[in-house]
């Protein structure tokens, strides 16, 4: 019995183990997404066009329902994990029941061998009908184990009780618990069916302004045309400097060392912002109302509220400051081989040359005078590689 207790006891620390981690892992999952959520509701509150339609508040308003359907499937994946423990406590409780049968059935044995002998003669009666000395010694010791054992079994039955009734209780809370989740995910499919009307009818708004939309879309290629050209011309006259094709190859020691550690990093870096959201990611993307359009991104846009600092994603050395039209100012940091790029700053408080540590902040992301939230667009390079920033950067 008590090899069965054992077993239940210690699978029951290790499945509350498992599951405690699994459920810390979702409740982090679901924090994340419920931040993302609130940050893009407040940037839609905040821009000044909230009764017209543009590609900036739809790419909001998408980033708002990306992350409500990533909720919604954490919920999902909440609901099996509580589903799984359901179903480990109720076989535990079937088992603990079933022990406690058999266990009340072997007690009552031993009441009804205490009942025929429990008076003292009937005991002594029953040691002296040895036919020897050693035979009646023995039945001596059988008494002593039978009362001992009874008492023990008393105990593990009292034991097993307890154990069945916190189970049952866990049970009861584990069921409260999944249907607290069923409810949060039947409200955020509501809210998200919502946002996906919004939404079509935003694109069906924008829609209508195929020319200011083509104008828009042009303005962007060219100001990506112009960022990607600065950048190689920078790297080209770096290696002209050096006089190698490859413009790393007269790393310092310490570069070297930077630019392992960040390669180390990856997937761990902190956010050039506080606080934001991935609007537009890495690579060719659908321009919101034009159908059939790709515009594609070297970077990824973050939208933040107006004001917000840029920091530097790790430490390094500032390659360069410079402006471009419609785009504000570009810092260039190098971290060895690697090279971050912030653009669209404002009120920029490094310069070439200076050294900035991680987290350390370079500027302000430009807000439009019309719009109360800011964007900055960041890139990251590998020498003359274009890498996605996202795989970079901390989930």
């Amino acid at each position: 019995m008590r090899r069965v207790l054992a077993f239940f006891f210690f699978g029951a620390l290790v499945v509350a183990h498992l599951s405690g981690q699994t459920k810390e892992d979702l409740q982090q999952q679901k924090q994340r997404a419920f931040d993302d959520i609130k940050l893009a509701r407040e940037l839609m509150e905040k821009t000044a066009e909230k009764r017209s339609s543009s590609a900036q508040r739809i790419r909001i308003l998408q980033q708002g329902i990306s992350s409500r359907d990533r909720l919604i499937k954490t919920l999902e994946q909440e609901v099996g994990l509580i589903n799984t423990d359901i179903a480990e406590t109720e076989s535990q409780i079937r088992k603990l029941t079933s022990e406690n049968e058999k266990n009340r059935e072997e007690y009552a044995r031993l009441i009804y061998y205490a009942y025929r002998n429990h008076t003292n003669y009937e005991k002594l009666m029953y040691i002296l009908a040895g036919t020897t000395i050693s035979q009646s010694y023995q039945r001596y010791k059988y008494l002593k184990y039978i009362s001992e054992y009874r008492v023990k079994k008393a105990a593990e039955i009292e034991a097993l009780i307890i154990t069945l009734a916190q189970k049952k209780e866990e049970l009861n809370g584990l069921k409260s618990d999944k249907l607290a989740v069923l409810e949060e995910k039947e409200s955020e499919q509501g809210k998200l069916e919502s946002q996906r009307s919004e939404q079509a009818g935003m694109v069906n708004e924008l829609k209508r302004q195929e020319s200011r939309l083509k104008k828009e879309i042009e303005e962007k290629e060219r100001i990506a045309r112009e960022l990607e050209t600065k950048i190689r011309e920078i790297i080209e006259e770096e290696a002209r400097k050096l006089n190698s094709s490859n413009i790393y190859a007269a790393l310092t020691p310490e570069q070297e060392l930077v630019g392992n550690d960040f390669k180390r990093n990856k997937g761990k870096l902190p956010w050039p912002v506080d606080r934001g959201i991935i609007t537009t990611g890495f690579g060719d993307h659908e321009f919101p109302g034009l159908v059939g359009s790709s515009v594609k991104n070297n970077g990824i846009d973050i939208h933040s509220a107006a004001g917000t600092e840029v920091r530097a994603i790790f430490e390094g050395d500032v390659t360069k400051v410079f402006a471009i039209l419609g785009a504000n100012y570009t810092v260039l940091i190098r971290h060895g081989e690697f090279l971050s790029v912030y653009q669209n700053l404002v009120n920029v408080r490094v310069k070439t040359g200076d050294k900035v540590l991680t987290k350390e902040v370079i500027g302000e992301a430009f807000s439009d005078d019309k719009k109360d939230i800011s964007m900055v667009h960041l890139e990251v390079w590998q020498e003359r590689s274009i890498l996605n920033p996202e795989e970079w950067l901390s989930k």
